[in-house]
């Protein structure tokens, strides 16, 4: 495990790599910039992230995880599958559309032509973790007979990706300032309908 000291260090690095990235692009950007942006050498770079493509990997998982913390601290089990996909629903929103994950998402999609392990990166550590997260409540509440049999891990996309509409590629795009929240209910409550309805479930007495 890396002392204090290294983290931190560590840490800087790709704090500092993220606003040049963001603002730049991969192609733009030095490690002789980075290293003139947080201070020390080329080498602790190359000791940390072995070059600037190791940089990249890394600090495009490390936005990642920041970006999914929401929707990993959630707690689905246990909530009947109306009240979960209404909890998924709001944090997947707020995740989907919040500035930085939208600026990261740019930045990989720009990039990913060019270097492809970016945006293997991007897809393990932030769409495959939401699916994940919604596929493993769909497996208990299978379990416990509140839904009709199917794949958790389909069910999981098909839900998540029936949110995504096009509002997402709206804000990409810069076509919206700010997502209307009361579309966006509108939308997720016609979704959660529908898919309740699908997966058999009945309003029944869980929490």
């Amino acid at each position: 495990m890396a002392r204090p000291s290294q983290a931190k260090k560590r840490e800087a690095i790709l704090d500092a790599a993220t606003e040049l990235f963001l603002e730049s692009g991969y192609s733009r950007v030095s490690v002789d910039a980075i290293v003139a942006k947080v201070g020390g050498s080329k080498r602790t770079i190359y000791a940390y992230f072995g070059d600037k493509d190791g940089l990249f990997s890394a600090l495009i998982s490390h936005l990642c995880q920041k970006i999914v913390t929401p929707m990993v601290s959630l707690d689905l089990i246990g909530l009947a599958p109306d009240r979960a996909l209404r909890k998924m629903a709001d944090a997947f929103f707020d995740v989907l559309l919040a500035p930085n994950t939208l600026e990261l998402h740019r930045l990989v999609v720009a990039e990913s032509p060019h270097f492809p392990d970016a945006g293997r990166a991007f897809f393990s550590a932030a769409p495959s973790i939401s699916y994940r997260c919604l596929s493993d409540y769909f497996a208990w509440a299978e379990n416990e007979g509140l839904i009709t049999p199917g794949s958790p891990y389909n069910r999981a996309r098909l839900f998540l990706d029936s949110l995504t509409g096009d509002i997402q590629l709206r804000c990409l795009l810069g076509l919206v300032d700010e997502p209307d929240k009361e579309k966006l209910r509108a939308l997720s409550d016609e979704a959660i309908d529908i898919f309740l309805d699908g997966i058999g479930y009945r309003r029944a007495s869980l929490p």
